[in-house]
């Protein structure tokens, strides 16, 4: 997959986001809120460096619990 860098979350882009969700957030908040999304971004990133394999992620689970009591 072709590298990319992650757009700094800035206060004009949380705002965006807010009105996406149909929230209200002050701007007290949302500056409050800045950093801690950026660092929740930035630990999710980490996620790339795993290397996966040949196996693909599943996207969905299917649970057959038939014989089991």
């Amino acid at each position: 997959m072709a590298e990319s860098k992650r757009t700094p979350t800035d206060a004009d882009i949380l705002a965006v986001l807010t009105r996406h969700a149909r929230l209200e957030l002050s701007a007290e908040r949302a500056e409050t809120l800045v950093p801690a999304l950026d660092g929740v971004l930035e630990l999710l990133e980490a996620l790339d460096e795993v290397p996966l394999g040949e196996t693909a992620p599943a996207f969905a689970f299917r649970a057959k619990w038939e014989g089991v009591r």
